[in-house]
């Protein structure tokens, strides 16, 4: 089951898991869980903060004093054992009843003294169990001490114990709540009868769950106290990087967090040095208690991979919030105007104006992929519409282009209006420049960016800032080491895509007409080929910056190498330049110095319903996002039977599309049914006509 995945990790630490959360909550706890979330490069998972067991030696030294010192974690409890508080105490006895399963109870509870005894009932006519421990002040050792402890239980076990109690159940799975807080309260039922063998009801559970919930939103909140700390660390950390925070003030003047930007110098710097002039746009939802949305402008490198350049964090996706964010990016990437530049994002309204305002000169592509699933949305069972769209975006050259159009014209004049309504010239890339070197047509490097984040948007803000940060940092190492293991001249996605096109030269035929300049004939058309300018009439040459298959075909013929008509972006010497300059390393959350500011508080939350069972509404998928996804085999396929999902339905008494009789509008319409199909025996065999 997916969501009690994260339930059964770490079973042996669970009870040191509990002491560790009833302590008092170090402020570097948010660093030790970013180190859980990146652990490329960790080894061993040591706890920097868990107390050392005592040696020998001490033992020795408790026992002269007339105490024993109790092993966190063991469940074991001895005459004389000395605990530093009462609630070390208490944690004691979950730990006893966690290893051992015994019913206990507490009897006596004061701020100096507590007793516990065995819980089960006996029957008529036996005794009860004579099970206790009896802990109190000890006043020469200025600890609480067991007095009294007999150690046999005369009952059996009932898989049941009042110790577990939801308090106890809510600090023992907080951090499982932390990693998936969707996990239902019948999987921690579940959970606590496999690992403990111990019994808890569904109302517990329940409890725990938003206990635990409640302790982590604390946990959110108290770090944006912390946000000024963390940007001035992270300017001292790294010069001439950008990281801006704004405030809002509330009613009570107080300071309320309101956007959040961040790019490294190693970035910008590098990306305005090494990248082409290229980069996408888009935005994704935070999934912590904090609602908002993150920003973020990816490029691509040499090996046309990912490369972040900045992210911002924000309250909405709105105009307003790409103004800013995108002035903070034409600050740091010197846009200007944009000209020269090219930019691929989805159609949000915000984010179109913004751009047209701040760079009116930019190239602005569309990404295909949102505006097909526009198109596949309204109009919906049309399997073929797919490939003749994308046959359009990906034309190079406008009699590629006209000819597409027309067959999606003859296809179906309704899909054609609706295309033409989406203008198709934003993602088609005829109207494109070659200035980017650069034939994508979809902004999937932006949405490759956020599924590799996916894990930190779940997660408080500062440690989701410091877990993007971290894994950027890693990326570039790891970048680093592979640009610089590869021997070949180019990158290695520049050379697959060169195998891929060379396949295709041999249905090519060529015409040498001048000096470097030759006529190819494909099939019934002839492109005029200029190996100097390096360009093509089929425009793919110019558009990717690698020999298209008319220039493969010269170069083979006049056995030259392909290496020298491929585009210097694609070098492997400019993509080890790319991964030179790492992002600094940040110290602990320890060393942040406080600042002298005002507290932020975090913003104010949607009033929740105030009665009832909460509803969890389906997600609403966004007009960019794809209407539908394909379903697994196992779920929907029957393996003798064919499904009848994505048929037309036909209703029964108006013959229409799209409902059936009970929802049909016409009413009075005499009912249509088919006729009746006759059933054909075998020894009649079927009807013959004989001419």
């Amino acid at each position: 089951m997916e969501e009690s995945r994260g339930l059964h990790d770490n079973e042996t630490n669970d009870t040191e898991r509990y002491e560790n959360e009833t302590e008092t909550r170090l402020p570097c706890d948010e660093e030790a869980r970013v180190e859980k979330n990146v652990r490329d490069f960790i080894d061993e998972e040591v706890d920097l903060f868990a107390t050392p067991v005592g040696s020998d030696d001490d033992q020795d030294a408790n026992e002269g004093d007339g105490y024993l010192t109790y092993k966190k974690g063991s469940g074991e409890f001895q005459l004389r054992q000395a605990f530093d508080s009462l609630e070390a105490f208490k944690q004691a006895m979950v730990d006893y009843v966690l290893k051992n399963g015994w019913n206990v109870k507490y009897v006596r509870w004061d701020k100096d003294k507590s007793e516990a005894r065995c819980a089960s009932e006996a029957e008529e006519g036996e005794e009860d169990c004579m099970w206790r421990i009896y802990c109190s002040y000890e006043e020469p050792l200025q600890k609480w001490m067991v007095k009294v402890y007999v150690k046999d239980h005369s009952c059996s076990k009932s898989g049941y114990s009042k110790l577990i109690t939801q308090e106890v159940i809510a600090k023992l799975f907080v951090n499982d709540f932390r990693n998936n807080p969707n996990i239902r309260p019948k999987d921690i039922m579940e959970e606590i009868q496999k690992r403990w063998k111990l019994t808890a009801t569904i109302d517990q559970c329940r409890h725990a769950k938003k206990k635990a919930l409640e302790m982590i939103k604390v946990e959110h909140d108290l770090q944006f106290s912390r946000l000024r700390d963390y940007r001035l660390e992270l300017l001292e950390s790294n010069e001439d990087s950008t990281v801006e925070l704004e405030t809002l003030h509330g009613d009570d003047g107080e300071d309320i967090f309101y956007r959040f930007y961040v790019c490294f110098a190693a970035l910008k710097k590098t990306w305005s040095a090494h990248y082409r002039p290229i980069f996408g746009l888009d935005a994704c939802f935070l999934k912590c208690t904090t609602k908002g949305q993150l920003l973020a402008a990816v490029g691509r490198d040499a090996n046309n991979h990912m490369f972040p350049i900045a992210w911002a964090v924000v309250d909405v996706e709105s105009e307003d919030n790409w103004v800013w964010f995108i002035e903070k990016l034409q600050n740091d990437l010197n846009l200007y105007n944009g000209e020269g530049f090219t930019i691929i994002s989805d159609r949000q309204k915000g984010l179109l104006k913004a751009v047209s305002n701040l760079l009116p000169m930019v190239e602005h592509r569309m990404c295909a992929r949102h505006i097909y699933a526009n198109l596949k949305k309204k109009h919906p069972h049309r399997a073929d519409m797919k490939g003749l769209f994308w046959k359009v975006a990906k034309s190079y050259n406008t009699a590629q282009y006209n000819r597409r159009v027309d067959a999606v014209k003859a296809y179906d004049m309704s899909v054609y209006d609706s295309m033409m309504e989406k203008n198709p010239k934003n993602c088609s890339l005829v109207y494109f420049t070659p200035s980017s070197t650069c034939d994508d047509v979809s902004n999937n490097i932006s949405e490759s960016f956020n599924h590799a984040i996916d894990p930190a948007r779940a997660m408080p803000l500062v440690e989701m800032l410091e877990t993007i940060r971290r894994k950027a940092m890693l990326r570039i190492a790891a970048r680093k080491l592979i640009s610089m293991n590869h021997r070949g001249k180019f990158s290695i996605k520049a050379m697959e895509k060169v195998s891929k096109e060379q396949k295709k030269i041999r249905g090519c035929t060529i015409y040498p007409c001048g000096f470097d300049v030759f006529e190819v004939q494909e099939k019934n058309t002839a492109y005029k080929t200029k190996m100097v300018d390096q360009t093509c009439t089929c425009r793919k040459w110019e558009m990717s910056g690698l020999p298209c298959r008319h220039a493969l075909k010269i170069i083979s013929v006049k056995k030259r190498k392909q290496e020298d008509y491929m585009a210097d972006c694609y070098l492997t010497s400019t993509w080890r330049k790319q991964y030179e300059t790492p992002i600094e390393a940040v110290r602990g959350i320890t060393f942040w110095e406080k600042s002298v500011d005002a507290e932020i508080v975090p913003p104010p939350e949607e009033p929740e319903q105030s009665r009832g069972r909460k509803k969890i509404p389906k997600r609403i998928k966004g007009r960019n996002e794809s209407p539908s996804k394909k379903k697994t085999k196992a779920r929907n396929e029957s393996p003798t039977k064919v499904s009848r999902e994505r048929r037309n339905i036909h209703c029964g008494r108006c013959g229409e599309v799209g409902h059936n009789v009970r929802k049909c509008k016409q009413v009075g319409v005499p009912v249509q049914r088919p006729p009746k199909k006759k059933n054909v025996t075998q020894d009649e065999g079927p009807s013959q006509v004989i001419d």
